[in-house]
């Protein structure tokens, strides 16, 4: 531990302030639309705004309300988004429109201009986001544990070193930040707020409660790629998937199997600990799948079991000698497994160095339970013990004690993948509690199956290393004074848009009133277009679901 905090350091200190590189300048491509001076084209119609539970609409501004976390609000030539659970405000202003002045806006308040053309993605879970969007040729750099595909390839690119986003201790520091990927990036997407490095933004997908809210921040990142209508389809496609799976497992017998999420932890310098999460994203799932989750009551009223004070869910059998703790682990082990008995189904969720190699034999050693002590156990006795480390990836990295070797480290997909397709992960789930489905993408049976370790080989971009991303067309073109902007109409080849001046039922009120809007915000209501922008990224998408 104390040699990977020596080494963050050094890397904090070998770029300093002085150092700090130019600004990161925009390539010239088609993302920008060409506007005259002072034009007031609405440049955000509503067929391309992002679909919410609640939409309002005040003169020329559109408020979209979403998931619990985060909200936008349309104005003619940019977007104010808000993420509630970072307590963070962002303007997204189209690329080649005015910027607004600061001063209309709350201290503290981000300023990008989108669509973003090289992200960072230091952190695994929004990088699943951005991966399920089709958009990973804007990525610059990514995590070293990243699970997907693309992501590894990005990795194995010439240059490679480049390519490795700042890790957690990193991400603390604004001047090492802009120094290291100011230059090459136009905006750094993390899990949580990093108030000291203003190109940031956080996607708080993990802190959003509910497994289908999750999800839904996939709208929240395809605002900052103009991609939040394709998003909201997608999120469709998903909410459907995961609606139909949880009718078709909870539609069957009353009596419902018992789940338990289990672990043991032990790390040098902690305390050592069985434990048992009771999180409700967890329950969700295993509730959804036709299950139940063991009783929280019956474990947190065992004698020496104690909830960890920062995670209320997750209860842990511990003989560290603190007050109220088991006095031995023969103790703790056994009110552990006694609660175990009650359980059909446990998920282990203990941390492996190579998961690969673990298998009911590494569990009963990092468990410390002999055959005998396991048989005793419904789930063990029925081979019904599964793990969620079934998709993962693999790096060598440097060795934090000796650069000049390199260790070999896997990255869970767990962590990933899975909090964006929680349809995918409830068919596990259902899988393993009614043993119902054949296969796995997660979550794995412990006897009888391998995960699952990708690379970058099976990275379906076409140019997973270019440096130039494909286009993301401006939603509109600026048309003659008098005429309705122009519409886009295709985005495959090249940007198409509708012709200017030609008439059209768009100019004209559905029920032949007078419009109170000014012509260019009129085409904004105007009926939605079946758009090949949209199509094709959600068929790219819809694909995974195969």
């Amino acid at each position: 531990m104390r040699s990977h905090a020596l080494a963050a350091l050094l890397a904090l200190l070998a770029v300093p302030a002085a150092l700090a590189a130019d600004g990161f300048q925009r390539p010239a491509n088609g993302d920008c639309i060409a506007l005259s001076t002072g034009s007031d084209v609405a440049l955000f119609p509503e067929q391309y705004m992002m679909v919410g539970d609640e939409q309002a609409k005040d003169g020329f501004v559109t408020q979209v309300n979403s998931s619990r976390g985060f909200s936008v609000q349309y104005f003619p030539s940019y977007k104010v988004v808000t993420n509630s659970i970072a307590g963070e405000t962002y303007v997204l202003s189209q690329c080649g429109a005015q910027v607004p002045p600061a001063s209309q806006f709350p201290e503290g308040t981000k300023f990008f201009t989108v669509p973003l053309v090289s992200l960072s993605a230091p952190e695994t879970v929004p990088y699943a986001f951005v991966d399920f969007l089709g958009l990973t040729d804007r990525v610059h750099d990514v995590s070293p544990f990243v699970s997907a595909p693309c992501g590894q390839a990005l990795l194995e690119c010439p240059g490679g070193d480049s390519r490795i986003s700042p890790d957690a201790m990193q991400l603390t520091n604004g001047t090492y930040l802009e120094a290291a990927v100011g230059a090459t990036t136009d905006g750094l997407m993390a899990t949580s707020a990093l108030p000291d490095y203003p190109e940031s933004f956080a996607v708080s997908a993990a802190q959003d409660p509910g497994v289908l809210n999750r999800a839904e921040w996939v709208k929240f990142v395809g605002l900052f790629f103009n991609q939040e209508r394709a998003a909201s389809d997608i999120f469709a496609a998903i909410k459907a998937e995961y609606e139909a799976t949880k009718a078709s497992a909870t539609s069957g017998a009353a009596k419902k199997p018992v789940v338990a999420w289990a672990s043991h932890f032990a790390y040098p310098g902690m305390s050592e600990n069985y434990g048992i999460s009771f999180a409700e994203y967890k329950k969700e799932f295993t509730q959804d799948a036709g299950g139940a989750m063991l009783d929280r009551e019956a474990v947190s009223g065992i004698k020496g079991v104690q909830a960890i004070d920062t995670a209320a869910e997750f209860l842990t059998f511990t003989w560290d000698g603190s007050e109220g703790s088991f006095p031995t682990q023969a103790e703790a082990k056994a009110a552990f497994l006694e609660a175990l008995k009650k359980a059909d189904v446990i998920i282990d969720e203990t941390y492996a160095e190579n998961p690969t190699t673990y298998d009911s034999a590494a569990l009963l050693k990092d468990w410390g339970l002999t055959e005998a002590e396991a048989a005793t156990l419904p789930a063990w006795a029925n081979k019904k013990v599964f793990r969620p480390d079934g998709l993962l990836s693999l790096q060598r990295v440097p060795d934090f004690t000796d650069p000049s070797k390199t260790v070999d480290q896997y990255g869970s997909d767990w962590f990933e993948g899975a909090i964006a397709r929680p349809g995918k992960v409830l068919k596990d789930i259902v899988r393993a509690v009614q043993g119902q489905g054949q296969g796995f993408t997660w979550v794995r049976n412990l006897f009888t199956e391998q995960p699952v370790v990708t690379d970058g080989k099976t990275c379906n971009a076409a140019q997973p290393c270019a440096a130039q991303p494909r286009t993301i067309c401006p939603f509109v073109k600026e048309c003659p004074v008098g005429q309705a902007p122009a519409l886009l109409m295709s985005s495959s080849n090249s940007c198409t848009y509708a012709e200017c001046g030609k008439a059209s039922a768009l100019e004209q009120p559905a029920d032949g009133s007078s419009s109170s809007l000014p012509t260019n915000a009129a085409a904004m209501a105007a009926p939605a277009i079946v758009l090949t922008l949209i199509v094709v990224a959600f068929v790219e998408v819809l694909m995974h679901f195969c």
